[in-house]
């Protein structure tokens, strides 16, 4: 306990300490001018350290970008210390508003959503989907930080979609404020198999159809800076499934809350929602400065290990459909699978060169997980604190690249034979558009 209020007041005192003489300093800097830091497409030209600078104008209607990445877990179990992800990343947005295109690629792992709007059914979009997870590889759960491999799976799960959209423009107008809502109906197969670790008694669920009903609505009156990163307005969403398994029975072991009923959660339906605001420095006039606050709330029925929310530390990105998932500081991948959570956010960011940013953020996150007591698992509802600290910044060959730190004080990770509270995480991302 006093380990753990130790490192609180450590980095509780630091996190003061940067920002106070951050704020010292920047608030005794005299500009000539008022600043207006340059905004996400827009041709910018300024003197760096004496030498001329430019950023070219850029169409953010049409990107291609790879993103790659590795993030570092040093208190993390065995082959989960080092975590190397990347994706490719699409974006088609004609101006004629006819269709639009994103899609995240990355083989195993694909997201891709297409709206078009044919002329017998304007104003009304035609919406598809594709939503696919296909790791060959067994994947196992956490329990107060240790790998539970006599329950470890290898599952899968491939759906295709098709439903109905509208959209509109929102202020301030660029070409990604939009307020849209969607209603699509999602077949899709889950399949499983055993792993190699897998107990005997371990009773695998049974491959099956799965449908699902998935309302989304999405807006986004954001304004972003030349890295794409909030910088003033406000963004908020809402996605609500509903989902029947065709083919499930009872399963499980005896670790991860005993054998699971199969008609209890053959049927299962969950929501979440989120809202973001990115907001100027109070008593700072200066646009270096930017406060961005955000929230993140979920909660299901009947959810099981397939159909929960997969809450962890993954990639954060400034597009609208990035800032709808929620980030677990210094989490794994996918190390939860909740009930319900709610996540509460808040950073400080700092431009230091046009093409460079400080970012200071706080995290305060409470979901429900599994639990070690008294010899018995069962769930429990936490309270996860973190802090943050990164850097962003343009780079060589059209590029960014951003560099992290994250303490997360609520995170359980082992330490010999004990669980302990605490663990660090450090990232390094860069992505390159073409």
């Amino acid at each position: 306990m006093w380990c753990l209020l130790r490192k609180i007041c450590w980095c509780s005192a630091l996190f003061g300490v940067l920002t106070g003489a951050l704020t010292g300093f920047l608030t005794g800097t005299v500009w000539a001018e008022e600043y207006r830091a340059p905004r996400a497409g827009e041709a910018y030209v300024t003197e760096l350290f004496g030498t001329p600078a430019r950023a070219p104008e850029r169409n953010r209607r049409s990107v291609t970008a790879l993103n790659l990445g590795v993030q570092w877990l040093p208190q993390a179990p065995k082959d989960y210390e080092v975590l190397p992800f990347g994706a490719l990343y699409l974006w088609r947005n004609p101006e004629d508003g006819h269709s639009r295109l994103r899609a995240v690629l990355a083989g195993l792992y694909n997201e891709l959503r297409y709206d078009v709007r044919p002329t017998w059914l304007a104003p009304t979009d035609l919406i598809l989907t594709l939503d696919n997870l296909t790791v060959p590889t067994a994947r196992q759960e956490f329990i107060d930080g240790a790998r539970i491999d006599e329950e470890e799976l290898e599952w899968h799960r491939v759906h295709l979609g098709i439903g109905l959209g509208w959209r509109t423009p929102l202020a301030p107008g660029h070409q990604d404020n939009v307020l849209e809502a969607a209603l699509s109906y999602q077949p899709g197969l889950l399949w499983f198999r055993r792993g190699s670790d897998t107990a005997a008694d371990f009773r695998p669920p049974r491959d099956t159809y799965e449908g699902r009903v998935h309302l989304r609505l999405r807006a986004d009156a954001l304004e972003r800076n030349l890295l794409e990163l909030p910088h003033g307005g406000w963004a908020a969403g809402f996605d609500g499934w509903y989902g029947h398994r065709a083919r499930w029975r009872d399963w499980g072991g005896d670790t991860l809350g005993g054998r699971q009923g199969g008609a209890g959660q053959r049927t299962w339906a969950a929501a979440r929602v989120h809202a973001l605001a990115a907001l100027p420095v109070p008593g700072l006039a200066d646009d270096r400065h930017r406060l961005v606050a955000s929230f993140y709330g979920g909660l299901g029925t009947d959810l099981d290990r397939f159909s929960a929310f997969r809450l962890g530390g993954e990639p954060a990105g400034g597009e609208t459909e990035a800032l709808a998932r929620p980030n677990v500081l210094g989490a794994l991948f996918d190390e939860f699978y909740s009930r319900g959570y709610a996540i509460a956010n808040l950073e400080y960011r700092r431009e230091l060169l046009f093409f460079c940013f400080l970012h200071l953020r706080g995290q305060w996150a409470v979901l429900d997980r599994f639990r070690l007591r008294g010899g018995a698992v069962s769930r429990q509802t936490d309270s996860l604190p973190a802090l943050a600290v990164a850097l962003t910044s343009g780079a060589p060959w059209n590029s960014q690249i951003e560099l992290g730190y994250s303490y997360n004080f609520g995170l359980l990770r082992r330490r010999g034979e004990n669980a302990e509270f605490g663990a660090s995480a450090l990232s390094l991302s860069w992505s390159k558009e073409f």
